[in-house]
């Protein structure tokens, strides 16, 4: 005659911060709380008792100062805060002992209940339903006792001591100015679900890749195995540590920077001959002197110096333009700026930028330009 001996699964089989793939139906919520009791039994550790549901609950929050800098005291390394506006509580993550960690694994193990969201213990006490909640809060307080139900739910829902110290090494200070004057000192805190919900962010650029799927991202993720310590900030936040690889795009030189500005609406790029200045400058001299002796040669000397200007400013535009199309060649560029205006838009030497401007809005450049062609 043989004896059936009940095959108990290992604690670390059944208490976890990620789902296990452990389909409950609604009649073994109370089973599966009475199995983890047994499991700790099983392994020779005392089941956790009132007392520990309940430094849970008290070690549990949306912030939680540990992850700032792991000389937060007890006591004074969590933070609860709730949106008013909200319909629901929100998500906290204990932050406790790491030999405590099994206890806080099985108060926020996500319960998964066939054809329900999956939620944990610590959530439908939070923000019970009429569906699952009764039966899961039963169940815990069928396995574990009444009073360690009382004692979880207090921790929970009971309003955190106020934080009267912080490891100021760890913890950067900004000042804000209060509006009846004097300064606000205030230290920005991650939410702790930041830290947490990270991993399921990466997650699917770990994928395994399968044959005649499609190609998985990989993107420059790494994953790498680190010692306990995080575990003594959260057991929600593993052993894993996630980094990532970042690059700036390049600076764009000025031209580059000049065509992107001119396709997106700016102005046109700015024309950088430093020989336009004294080109000008030798245009606008001949013109004072024809103004006091003027002759065939020096007409025909003013007018090629000008379609100089025009015709060198005119294939500035037009390589300009070529350069943009090239680059933006889905935009409507818009038009370019009359060619005086391309010549004038520059640094000039002092006094010499009126003295241009006349030169180049006189009636014989503007007749250069109609014979030209251009405006």
């Amino acid at each position: 005659m043989s004896i059936m001996v009940e095959q108990v699964p290992k604690l670390d089989d059944l208490l976890s911060h990620r789902p296990l793939g452990r389909i409950l139906e609604m009649d073994g919520i109370a089973a599966e709380f009475a199995l983890i009791k047994r499991a700790f039994e099983a392994e020779g550790k005392p089941a956790p008792a009132a007392q520990d549901f309940r430094r849970v609950g008290e070690g549990s929050g949306t912030h939680l100062l540990k992850l700032n800098s792991s000389r937060t005291p007890i006591g004074q390394n969590v933070l609860r805060f709730v949106d008013q506006a909200a319909n629901r509580l929100p998500e906290v993550f204990p932050s406790i002992d790491a030999k405590k960690s099994l206890h806080c694994k099985l108060v926020f193990r996500p319960l998964e209940v066939s054809g329900h969201p999956t939620r944990s213990l610590a959530d439908h006490i939070l923000n019970p339903d009429d569906a699952v909640s009764p039966k899961v809060i039963k169940g815990f307080g069928e396995a574990f006792g009444e009073d360690a139900l009382d004692a979880l739910r207090e921790a929970l829902t009971r309003p955190l001591g106020v934080i009267k110290s912080l490891p100021s090494a760890e913890f950067p200070i900004i000042f804000l100015p209060r509006p009846g004057g004097g300064d606000l000192q205030a230290t920005p805190i991650a939410p702790a679900e930041a830290y947490v919900r990270f991993r399921e962010v990466t997650e699917p650029y770990f994928c395994k890749q399968e044959d005649d799927e499609p190609r998985v991202s990989r993107g420059r993720w790494r994953r790498q195995f680190v010692a306990d310590k995080p575990q003594n900030i959260s057991s929600a936040v593993g052993k894993q540590r996630t980094r990532f690889f970042a690059s700036m795009p390049s600076v764009l030189d000025q031209w580059s920077a000049e065509l992107h500005r001119y396709a997106n609406g700016g102005r046109f790029p700015m024309w950088r001959d430093d020989g336009v200045v004294d080109a000008v400058e030798a245009y606008a001299n001949l013109c004072d002197k024809s103004a006091d002796y003027s002759n065939i040669d020096i007409r025909k000397g003013l007018d090629r110096r000008a379609e100089r200007l025009i015709l060198a400013a005119q294939d500035f535009i037009e390589e300009t333009l070529a350069d943009a199309k090239r680059e933006f060649p889905n935009v409507d560029l818009p038009d370019p700026p009359p060619v005086a205006t391309i010549i004038l838009r520059r640094r000039w030497p002092r006094n010499s930028f009126d003295r241009a401007r006349g030169v180049l809005s006189g009636e014989r450049f503007k007749a250069r330009l109609k014979v030209v062609g251009v405006s």
